[in-house]
């Protein structure tokens, strides 16, 4: 896997992640105490999804269109 820009693996893990959103996403708990991975179901519950290049997404496309869309008729 190509990592340009932002995306990145998780050296815990080793997935990998198409932002560091996305990436910051993935980890959960509190530094030093009991942070974690998350597991590939707890991403999905999360709403995220693996793009067509294997890279986990914070959302996946449709969320964004739709969350965008509710913005601009608030708007």
């Amino acid at each position: 896997m190509q990592l340009t820009g932002n995306r990145n693996q998780c050296q815990g893990c080793k997935e990998y992640f198409n932002s560091n959103f996305a990436f910051d996403k993935h980890r959960t708990g509190h530094p030093g105490v009991d942070r974690r991975c998350r597991t590939p179901d707890e991403m999905k519950s999360l709403g995220m999804s693996k793009n067509p290049a294997g890279f986990w997404m914070s959302e996946t496309r449709e969320q964004r269109e739709k969350r965008s869309k509710s913005h601009e008729e608030e708007t």
